[in-house]
């Protein structure tokens, strides 16, 4: 392109140039020497224009351009254009490539190269170039859609990278929010950016707390029967998660702070393992033992005597007598689990719950006695 702009010069130059006087002298002669541009009348005898160059400190290089040419003959009244090359170390959109110029200007070299106003230089248009070599970046504008805050922009621009592109149009990118390509990297034409904005928030929600199940094998029940001893139940834990959105879509839930409410029950389960028939004792041979420990606790006949009657309303001294209320076995603790104090086989056991009843009713109404005028008093129950 510079070969042909180069030589396109040239013979504008030399037209004006032969289109003068067809004299020439040897003699003193006034001839104008435009240098880039620069028009200068000189005083010379000499007779070629390379002289009348040399003579004024010129040396003419490869890139200048003289016109008419070093070895033509001048004539008063003629006129030398010379002008020298310079030097651009270029760089288009990335492409790096070295090329010679007589332009006087960056403008005017633009406009020999064929780039347009609209396109971006990294130095001045109406900076003179040196004579040397000259460092020239130069962008053309690409378009670039850009995708933020939920809406998508299409701009052209000659910015060079993704940092000063957003900061020209005033886009602010959070510390967390996500970019498609490096703030740092090159804008490419036709390029695609996304911001991808991320917002964080907390929610806090209750959670049941599953409980356990405990088996614990007992030789009071048949081989592969089994009786809640203990019923289970759930526990509560307030659980706090920390939330991620990104442009409002929530795309992480992660749990940062657990707090028990309310601990789970164990539930307990007994898990017969008897394989030999179970022996229920008779009224009469749970009352003996209930004679013998109540004479223990020093209780005479007459406590022992309103022990039987209380017990014989209760429950008839039967050791698996069970109430919808859940009351079982003899002195009908409510619920029937409560006599596991006295022993693990307090479900067919009479010494357990006879055991078991006198500590209660010791411990409640002091004596046998006591206790069956509460009974009386209250309308059947203690």
């Amino acid at each position: 392109m510079l070969r042909s702009v180069k030589y396109g010069l040239y013979g504008a130059v030399l037209a004006g140039v032969v289109g003068g006087t067809a004299a020439w002298h040897t003699v003193d002669k006034t001839v104008a020497l435009d240098v880039d541009g620069q028009t200068t009348p000189v005083h010379t005898t000499a007779g070629h224009v390379g002289d009348i160059l040399t003579a004024a400190g010129y040396h003419a290089g490869p890139h200048d351009i003289v016109a008419p040419a070093i070895d033509a003959s001048v004539h008063n009244g003629g006129r030398i254009v010379y002008q020298r090359g310079r030097l651009l170390h270029l760089d288009v959109n990335g492409v790096r490539k070295d090329i010679w110029t007589t332009a006087p200007t960056v403008d005017a070299a633009m406009k020999q190269l064929g780039y347009s106003t609209a396109d971006f230089t990294s130095v001045s248009r109406s900076k003179r170039l040196p004579l040397g070599a000259t460092n020239l970046t130069v962008r053309t504008p690409r378009m670039i859609t850009i995708v933020h805050d939920g809406k998508t922009q299409r701009v052209m621009t000659t910015d060079s990278t993704v940092a000063q592109l957003l900061r020209d149009l005033g886009i602010k990118v959070g510390a967390k929010d996500k970019l498609s390509a490096p703030a740092s990297s090159e804008l490419t034409p036709n390029q695609k950016l996304i911001i991808s904005s991320l917002r964080t928030g907390q929610v806090t929600v209750d959670k049941a707390l599953p409980y356990q199940v405990k088996r614990v094998p007992t030789a009071t029940l048949p081989a592969g029967q089994t009786q809640v001893v203990t019923p289970g139940k759930n526990g509560l834990a307030r659980v706090t998660y920390s939330l991620e959105y990104i442009n409002g879509k929530l795309v992480g839930k992660t749990p940062v702070r657990t707090t028990v409410v309310r601990a789970p029950t164990t539930e307990v389960v007994h898990v017969g393992t008897q394989t030999s028939p179970l022996v229920i004792p008779t009224a009469g041979s749970a009352q003996a033992i209930g004679r013998s420990l109540a004479a223990a606790r020093g209780w005479g006949d007459g406590e022992f005597s309103c022990l039987v009657q209380l017990w014989d309303h209760e429950s008839g001294w039967r050791v698996n007598a069970a109430n919808p209320s859940g009351a079982y076995g003899i002195p009908q603790a409510l619920p029937g689990s409560k006599m596991s104090s006295a022993g693990p086989n307090w479900q067919t056991d009479a010494s357990t719950q006879i055991k078991w009843g006198l500590g209660y009713i010791a411990s409640r109404y002091g004596t046998p006695c006591g206790a069956w005028s509460t009974w009386q008093a209250q309308g059947g129950w203690y």
